[in-house]
């Protein structure tokens, strides 16, 4: 559904204004709702002011290859850890489930302002091992290449960049990485979420995440072939009920 045939009395232009300065945060570029404005509106802004954050702190590899080399594979030191965690009797489900709770037990969730004195910097795994922390995509990449290395197809692994709900933090949405998982069970995709929205449920019990409006909305998402944008070819929608119907909303 396009943006204009959402609410035809909310005026959602201009979301973004022209060469906005860098934020510190991304919680300081996402306000919290206005008493009397729109949650819609307040909704929309977000995203696209967030939108605008995402490309401005998704930093170029060293090396000159695509965000693919954040995966680090092959690695033999992620392959030797892998071997530890699972098994290769296992299936890919078993294993991802495995690998999963075995990031979320052993990586702590630190801001790149605190690790690296910077606000944003993508870290290899190997970097994120040694340290034993990092934020949402170190961990997500560190997720996905111990999956890879642990023998799971690589067409049933993604890790995404977008943006989640976040009520938790009185905002409306706030920035994330996830890595995305194609089941065996129905060849569905599922997140496997390391900190933000962590979970232990059962790979088999996992929604849909295209039915998982805690994740609002995604703009790119890497695997071993390269990065793809998908402005269009997204997801993820977040399901918003306004005046009885119920909307999808659309970046």
């Amino acid at each position: 559904m396009p943006i204009s045939a959402i609410s035809s009395n909310i005026d959602i232009t201009p979301l973004i204004p022209p060469q906005p300065p860098k934020p510190d945060s991304v919680v300081d570029v996402l306000p919290k709702p206005e008493e009397g404005k729109d949650t819609l509106f307040v909704l929309l802004q977000n995203m696209a002011t967030l939108k605008l954050a995402v490309i401005q702190w998704t930093p170029e590899p060293g090396d000159g290859a695509g965000y693919e080399a954040y995966l680090q594979y092959p690695n033999a030191e992620i392959a030797a850890l892998a071997a530890t965690i699972v098994s290769p009797a296992q299936s890919n489900d078993q294993k991802m489930y495995e690998i999963e709770q075995w990031v979320q037990d052993n990586i702590t969730y630190v801001s790149d302002l605190e690790n690296y004195s910077t606000p944003e910097l993508w870290t290899y795994p190997t970097v994120t091992l040694e340290r034993r922390s990092g934020d949402c995509e170190d961990g997500a990449f560190l997720l996905h290449s111990l999956a890879l290395h642990a023998g799971v197809p690589s067409d049933r692994l993604r890790t995404y960049g977008g943006i989640v709900w976040a009520d938790d933090l009185g905002l409306s949405t706030a920035g994330h990485a996830w890595t995305a998982y194609r089941r065996e069970l129905d060849d569905q995709w599922i997140i496997l979420d390391w900190c933000y929205w962590a979970q232990n449920t059962p790979i088999a019990e996992r929604t849909p995440m295209r039915e998982d409006y805690k994740y609002v909305d995604d703009y790119f998402f890497v695997d071993v072939k390269g990065t793809t944008e998908t402005p269009y070819t997204n997801r993820v929608r977040y399901a918003y009920v306004q005046k009885g119907s119920l909307l999808n909303v659309r970046a």
